[in-house]
C-alpha cells in the first residue's frame, strides 16, 4: 500500500495562500492520510461475518456522530446476532491504518503554505482516541473535525458547515479531498471545492492533485470552462478499467 498503481509523478509545488481563493483545505483520514488497505465492509466481514458487517455499516450512524460509543454498539450487535465473538474482541477490527508520511508530509506544507488544514473524518469516540495515541493525529492539522466531537459526520451538509464555521471560510474558499463519492457530491452541494481521491492512492498522487486543484482555483483557464471546483482522478487498473 501506499504507491500510487504505477503511476510516477513529479513533486508539484503548492501554490502560496495568497495567490488562489482558497484559504482551507479539509482532509479525510481513511483512504486519503492513511492507508486501510482492506475496504471497511470487507474488513468486517472477514472479521465478524457478512451480517456482522450489515449491522455495523447500517447502524453506525449514532456511533460517528458521538451519540453512543462504539463498544455499545457492538455489544448490541453482538447480542442481537448471537455472535461468539466479544466486543471487545471485535474493537480491534477498527485498530487498523497506516499513516501515509507524504501525505502528511503534504499536510505540513500546505500549512507552511499558509492554507488552514482541517482533518475532516468521521470517527467513533474509540477510534479517535487511537488515532490520537497511536498514530499520533494530534497537532497534524490546524483544527480536528472528528465526526464524533461535532455530533454530526459526514455526509451530512451540517458536517460541512459546522467545519467551514471552524475555518472561518466560505464554501468556496475551501477545498475538501475524500475517498467517498458520496461524501463528494454532498461537500460539492453546499459549495465546496472537490477532490475525490482514489482510496489508498498514496500521497504522490494525492499532492499532485491537490497542487493542480489550487493552481486552477488560482488561475482558471480562459478557453476552458472553470473546473476548479471540482477534480477527480481517474487510474486505470490492470486490466484497461478506469478508477475515479
Amino acid at each position: 500500500m501506499g504507491q500510487n498503481r504505477g503511476v510516477s509523478l513529479s513533486q508539484p509545488v503548492i501554490p502560496p495562500a495568497s495567490s488562489t481563493p482558497v484559504r482551507a483545505v479539509l482532509l479525510d483520514a481513511d483512504g486519503v492520510l492513511q492507508l486501510i488497505g482492506t475496504p471497511w465492509d470487507e474488513a468486517l466481514a472477514r472479521g465478524g461475518g457478512p451480517a456482522f458487517a450489515r449491522a455495523m455499516m447500517d447502524g453506525e450512524a449514532d456511533a460517528l456522530a458521538g451519540r453512543e460509543t462504539l463498544t455499545e454498539l457492538l455489544e448490541r450487535v453482538v447480542g442481537d446476532l448471537g455472535l461468539e465473538a466479544s466486543a471487545s474482541d471485535l474493537l480491534e477490527l477498527w485498530h487498523r491504518a497506516t499513516p501515509d508520511p507524504l501525505a502528511w508530509q503534504l499536510v505540513g506544507d500546505l500549512r507552511e503554505a499558509g492554507y488552514t488544514t482541517v482533518l475532516a473524518t468521521n470517527q467513533q469516540w474509540e477510534r479517535r482516541a487511537w488515532m490520537r495515541e497511536q498514530l499520533g493525529y494530534d497537532g497534524l492539522c490546524d483544527i480536528d473535525g472528528y465526526s464524533c466531537t461535532l455530533g454530526v459526520g459526514k455526509p451530512d451538509a451540517a458536517y460541512f458547515h459546522r467545519l467551514l464555521e471552524l475555518a472561518g471560510v466560505e464554501p468556496d474558499q475551501a477545498l475538501f479531498v475524500d475517498d467517498n463519492a458520496t461524501n463528494i457530491a454532498a461537500a460539492r452541494e453546499v459549495g465546496l471545492r472537490t477532490i475525490h481521491h482514489p482510496a489508498d492512492a498514496g500521497g504522490e498522487l494525492l499532492r499532485h492533485e491537490v497542487s493542480q486543484a489550487l493552481t486552477q482555483a488560482g488561475s482558471p483557464p480562459q478557453d476552458e470552462p472553470d473546473r476548479s471546483h471540482s477534480f477527480e482522478t481517474c487510474l486505470t487498473g490492470a486490466h484497461g478499467e478506469d478508477s475515479c
